[in-house]
C-alpha cells in the first residue's frame, strides 16, 4: 500500500515550521557587504551573545594563544563556557593554518577535561 502526500501540503509544512524555528532563534544580521544567504557566513566568527563573551582573545601567535588561555582560565565563567571558548579559538587557528597556537588551546582542553 503506498501514500500519497501532496507537495504543496508537506511543503507549507515545512515552511511554518522554519519560521517558528525562526522566531525562537533569531539571527544577527549579516555583516555590511555580505551578500544575503552567503555560503561564507560561519557561526564559528559570529558573536550571537556579545553579553556573554571573553574580550581579547586571539591565535595570531603561540604568544597570543597562551596569553588568550589564561585570560579563559581566568575568566570565572563555567567550566562548559571555558571550553566552549578554548574550542572556538582552536577551531579558528588550525583553520588558519596557525598549529601552534591551535596545539596550545588543545592543550588546554585536554587538561581541562582530564580534571573532571
Amino acid at each position: 500500500m503506498t501514500v500519497k502526500i501532496q507537495k504543496g501540503l508537506v511543503k507549507g509544512r515545512i515552511a511554518k515550521e522554519e519560521k517558528n524555528v525562526r522566531k525562537s532563534n533569531p539571527r544577527i544580521p549579516r555583516k555590511p557587504g555580505q551578500p544575503a544567504r552567503s555560503k561564507k557566513h560561519s557561526d564559528l566568527y559570529t558573536d550571537e551573545n556579545p553579553k556573554g563573551t571573553i574580550k581579547g582573545l586571539k591565535f595570531a601567535t603561540r604568544d597570543d594563544a597562551v596569553k588568550s588561555v589564561s585570560k579563559i582560565r581566568n575568566s570565572g565563567r563555567s567550566k562548559a563556557h571555558k571550553i566552549q571558548a578554548a574550542i572556538a579559538m582552536e577551531q579558528r587557528a588550525r583553520v588558519m593554518g596557525k598549529k601552534d597556537a591551535a596545539g596550545v588551546y588543545r592543550k588546554y582542553i585536554n587538561s581541562v577535561k582530564a580534571k573532571k
